[in-house]
């Protein structure tokens, strides 16, 4: 990590047109800190051989290049990689972060001083640096992440369903622990489904970042199933945060990651978070309602090796808001072939979905042909 490559990115960004689709936040993670400390006076510093101009000279120039600015920090006395943390430090960090100019702070759960579960300790600490954030008046995305520290596959709803949590505590909340592949994958959309009444305008559960299928990450996933976590993500109104190097990205990555009709899902003003529709063995359904009344509906083949039929039917109907023996519009948001634009409600809606992979459509109500 350094500031020549936080501004490449940044500027891979831009010239690749990501930028103008919305990706904005350019996001530091751990260990752009000063490995040697903090200052005389006790405020955070950056890594000076790292990071020359420093985080407000950075965050200046992300500004004028028109980008947000993300810092990290953790809740514990240290960081995951053991830079310092913020325990102690809540008041000064977060004055130190607005007035550096940062719009996200990302605080991390490693280090602490009775474990990453203690729900009593954890939630009076994220909310001292919350408190310490809205103190300054500068309006800051707060990100809080339960992952640090936690064994794969741990479940952290709790951020979400505690009355200390979800909404009051920030504006985004991990879920689960890291999705590192395939298998962490799987368990972390699947623990959202049951989330979606504590998300909302300003709130979101968190399933971690995307992993796409380009070189030069540390963790990836199939082309296709990265896709399909893009747009299983845009249905969980999950935050859309890239984990792949956006200076190496494929032709395919970034078809994907800038798929409009995909993102108009994600960013829908109606901002009611989707859920799991039906599940037949290893394929289910998954939907969202929109702001216009259509829904975004993906049909998903979890399987490893075979193509399945997927099918909405009377009871996948049901869960959606279309008026009975009504028409609707199809419209398929990869663009593959249709067999048909128009159907029934609850009529059999079916397709054929190769092992791992899925698609996703746009359902729209057809206004009734008065003669």
């Amino acid at each position: 990590m350094s500031e020549e490559g936080v501004l490449s990115a940044a500027e891979s960004l831009r010239r690749t047109g990501l930028q103008k689709r919305g990706y904005v936040y350019v996001n530091l993670d751990d260990c752009w800190q000063d490995p040697l400390g903090r200052d005389a006076t006790g405020r955070l510093q950056a890594d000076p051989q790292r990071f020359p101009s420093g985080m407000h000279g950075l965050s200046k120039t992300l500004h004028e290049r028109g980008f947000k600015f993300g810092v990290y920090t953790d809740r514990g006395r240290r960081t995951c990689a053991g830079r310092e943390g913020s325990q102690g430090f809540e008041t000064l960090d977060a004055q130190t972060f607005a007035e550096w100019g940062v719009d996200f702070v990302k605080e991390d759960n490693c280090r602490s001083l009775s474990g990453p579960n203690n729900k009593s300790e954890l939630f009076a600490q994220f909310a001292l640096f919350r408190d310490a954030l809205n103190k300054t008046g500068t309006p800051i995305f707060f990100s809080v992440c339960g992952g640090g520290d936690q064994l794969p596959f741990s479940n952290l709803t709790y951020y979400a369903s505690d009355e200390r949590g979800g909404k009051k505590l920030a504006n985004s909340w991990r879920i689960t622990s890291d999705v590192t592949g395939s298998w962490t994958l799987r368990f972390a959309y699947k623990v959202d489904a049951s989330l979606r009444e504590y998300a909302g305008p300003g709130g979101f559960n968190d399933p971690d970042m995307l992993l796409g299928s380009s070189p030069g990450a540390a963790r990836r996933l199939g082309p296709h199933q990265s896709r399909t976590q893009f747009s299983l993500w845009a249905i969980l109104m999950a935050p859309m945060l890239l984990g792949a190097d956006v200076r190496q990205l494929t032709p395919f990555d970034l078809e994907t990651y800038s798929n409009e009709e995909v993102l108009k899902v994600s960013q829908d003003s109606f901002a009611q978070q989707g859920s799991l529709l039906t599940v037949k063995g290893s394929t289910s359904l998954w939907g969202r309602p929109l702001v216009d009344g259509a829904w975004a509906v993906l049909f998903l083949n979890e399987g490893w090796f075979w193509k399945r039929k997927v099918t909405c039917s009377k009871r996948c109907w049901s869960k959606m808001s279309f008026k009975r023996n009504s028409t609707v519009h199809l419209q398929d948001l990869w663009s593959q072939w249709l067999p048909h634009s128009d159907i029934g409600v609850g009529q059999d809606l079916v397709f054929e979905v190769e092992a791992g992979r899925s698609r996703m459509l746009r359902v729209t109500q057809l206004a009734p042909v008065i003669v």
